[in-house]
């Protein structure tokens, strides 16, 4: 019988579904607020900007040998509501120029021209924001790694389209006075003025208001602004929001992987692996789909090798071994069903219990593999205290709840005779390596000869007769040789004990060490706390009991260590290379440090979003909010460009403030709803095999909304905070002070 066995190509084929549905979802929400907003002919062409956006992406990724696959696809996805906003910055000025009156051509010009040098900074401080995510090390990184490529394609295409092609379509509509002649066309035209006449009376009510007080009262938002994000520090840092270092990537396998003591026979694992598959169909039977389509797809029970984890998983190579087995169980497609693959992993898990004949048992439902969420490497002056150690760590771990499948990685060889001297044979001058030369001789052999028969050359060993090395007995009366010449009874010369030979050994700097691991559920307790107990509390008492133990990290929580100062030091020089586009084309060291502003409040934005969903941050969030970084300062970055341009007008800085506020607050506005509603889809996804981008959206979505709202307020506020501080430095210099 043939059966198709782990076929990707169908959970490659479910993803991509997902992610297409979601994102034409997306797209559809973009333009149906674009149509609100603006003239439906304005936001048509604002949405073509997408699609060539994408087809200009597709090229490149032909050229740069990327692929189609599930984080390409998510870089699509987290691009339609950001691709959009360089095209409605410059559509809304061009369309507010057809308003006051101007020419078509005339208009797309000037309106173009205007936004060109806030549009392209914007751009380029959102490319700049998401480079350090191409340069995360590690296995996440490569994973990850084709997400901010995706974005900083579509970005560089979509800011070409935006200035050299958007306005030459745009030249030829006439806004202004136009009357739809279609009925829907007239019903649209109704719903835009209605929503037209709604954010103007905002504008000049509410928003006028909140602005002045802002402008008047800056210390007073500052303050608001700053106690609000440490509020937010406090919360994370309390550990309200918990932190996992990698989600959980929904799977279709869920597999046990176990190892009976060496010698067990194959028949014999064979009735384990059973038990446990047994285990598996009856945690099946106990989590009934609602659908009422059966949990379990497949189920494939291999003695003699093991099943690895990851993309690409099949069995572990190397020679057959009998006491190894896995059982994978291969689960319906996660869209088809509502039980996720890591809650049949702890159910079934938890019906097979303790095992006392099973030396290992592992289980695993994770797509990607970063390593256990527990590994910690150990060392110690000698064997004997190294073993010591690993068993008083595992004692330790195992009883914390929601830690399980606490291993080690030492594999036990064959059955071996083992020698220890005894102070006798000191004094006779025996070493322990004669005895060992003279045991070998007497029961392997030793070579006598060399005989030289045609091409061949037989070697001929001399031992003892058959009857004399058959049994433990025959070993203890064995005479051994001393220096003097004389013979003694081996079992009066050492201690003869029954053990293991180690199969493996394992040496970091020259030092033999010994790897802990330990899996988590993380519903009940985090990566980061079980290893800050680890690290704080359980290594430092087993030290006391054993003198020079050393230890280090390894996995999940070593993989963290590399990526996150990594992402650190790379986002730091990607605000770098921010304030120095904003200075330069600022001409002002001071301003950037404005637009700059706005990023911590990505952070409190994300923040919130978690909170409410009840999500976990980890790097998928921290992708989110470095690359939310670079979105966020768009808005201030554009206000404070018409603020400056206000004030060389010769307008007074308060009311620069507010007219810039107020004239750019439409444009803001709809590229911060734009940029939620494109990831928004996915945000509300239910579908299993979902769950793990959804942080990122979250981080995105949710940052740049409440980031946005705060933005308005706080940058109007520093550029008064920085007005006032100019006027005292001019004051002090003896200089005129503007009024």
């Amino acid at each position: 019988e043939v059966k198709i066995w782990r076929n990707d190509a169908t959970e490659f084929r479910n993803r991509v579904d997902l992610l297409v549905k979601n994102g034409l979802v997306g797209l559809v929400l973009v333009m149906v607020a674009l149509a609100l907003f603006l003239d439906l002919r304005l936001a048509f062409w604002v949405a073509v900007g997408i699609f060539v956006s994408f087809i200009g992406t597709f090229t490149a990724m032909s050229m740069l040998g990327l692929s189609i696959n599930m984080m390409s696809l998510f870089g699509f996805i987290l691009a339609i509501g950001i691709v959009v906003d360089d095209a409605i910055v410059t559509g809304e000025n061009i369309y507010a120029e057809n308003e006051r009156g101007v020419a078509g051509m005339q208009a797309a010009v000037s309106g173009a021209q205007r936004v060109a040098t806030p549009v392209a900074l914007a751009v380029g401080t959102t490319i700049t924001a998401f480079i350090p995510l191409l340069f995360v090390p590690g296995v996440v990184g490569k994973f990850l790694f084709q997400i901010p490529a995706i974005v900083i394609i579509v970005l560089t295409v979509s800011v070409l389209e935006a200035i050299l092609i958007l306005p030459h379509h745009l030249a030829h509509l006439q806004i202004a006075g136009y009357v739809a002649r279609t009925g829907l066309g007239r019903v649209l035209a109704g719903i835009r003025h209605g929503m037209d006449a709604l954010l103007r009376r905002f504008i000049e009510g509410p928003l006028d208001r909140l602005l002045r007080f802002a402008t008047l009262r800056y210390g007073v938002v500052i303050a608001a602004s700053l106690s609000l994000f440490m509020l937010t520090l406090g919360v994370i840092a309390g550990g309200y929001v918990k932190f996992n270092f990698f989600p959980i990537v929904e799977g279709r396998y869920v597999t046990a992987s176990l190892e009976l003591p060496q010698g067990t026979s194959a028949a014999a694992t064979l009735r384990v692996a059973e038990q446990i598959e047994a285990a598996g169909r009856e945690a099946a039977r106990q989590l009934p789909d609602p659908s009422g389509r059966d949990l379990v797809s497949t189920v494939m029970t291999r003695v003699g090798r093991q099943e690895v984890s990851g993309p690409g998983a099949g069995a572990a190579l190397g020679l057959l071994q009998g006491h190894k087995a896995s059982v994978v169980f291969e689960l319906l497609d996660p869209e088809l069903r509502s039980i996720s693959s890591h809650d049949f992993e702890l159910r079934w898990r938890e019906l097979v219990g303790t095992l006392p004949q099973v030396r290992k048992l592992s289980f695993a439902s994770n797509v990607i593999n970063v390593g256990s969420a527990v590994q910690v490497l150990l060392s110690a002056r000698t064997a004997q205290g190294l073993e010591e150690a690993v068993h008083l760590v595992q004692q330790e771990l195992s009883r914390i709840e929601g830690v399980f499948d606490v291993r080690d990685d030492q594999e036990p060889g064959k059955r071996e005779v083992q020698f220890k001297l005894k102070p006798y044979a000191r004094t006779l001058g025996v070493t322990i390596d004669s005895l060992a030369q003279q045991v070998r001789a007497g029961f392997f052999g030793a070579e006598a000869v060399r005989v030289q028969r045609g091409r061949d050359e037989v070697r001929v060993y001399v031992r003892l007769p058959d009857e004399e090395r058959n049994s433990l007995a025959d070993l203890s009366l064995y005479r051994v040789r001393t220096p003097s010449g004389a013979f003694a009874p081996l079992h009066e010369l050492a201690d003869i004990s029954l053990g293991h030979a180690s199969s493996t050994l394992v040496r970091e700097d020259g030092r033999r060490v010994t790897t802990v691991l330990a899996e988590i559920n993380p519903t009940v307790i985090s990566g980061q706390q079980i290893n800050g107990r680890l690290l704080d509390e359980i290594l430092p008492r087993v030290r006391e009991q054993i003198p020079g133990l050393t230890w280090s990290m390894g996995g999940e929580q070593r993989e963290q260590s590399q990526t996150l100062p990594a992402l650190a030091r790379n986002f730091l020089l990607a605000l770098f290379g921010m304030y120095a586009m904003l200075a330069l084309a600022f001409r002002n060291y001071v301003q950037p440090f404005i637009v700059l502003a706005s990023v911590p409040f990505g952070l409190v934005g994300a923040t919130i979003g978690h909170l409410m969903l009840g999500l976990s941050f980890g790097l998928i969030s921290i992708f989110g909010i470095v690359g939310l970084s670079g979105i966020i300062v768009n808005g201030s970055l554009v206000l404070i460009d018409f603020v400056n341009e206000q004030r060389r007008q010769g307008v007074p800085v308060r009311e620069a403030i507010i007219l810039a506020a107020k004239g750019r607050f439409r444009p803001i506005l709809l590229t911060t709803i734009t940029t939620f509603l494109g990831i928004f889809p996915l945000i509300v996804e239910r579908s299993i095999q979902a769950q793990f981008l959804i942080p990122l959206g979250v981080s995105i979505a949710v940052g740049v909304l409440l980031g946005t709202a705060l933005l308005m307020l706080l940058t109007p506020a520093l550029v008064m905070l920085e007005e006032e501080l100019a006027q005292r430095v001019r004051r002090w210099r003896g200089k005129p002070v503007a009024k």
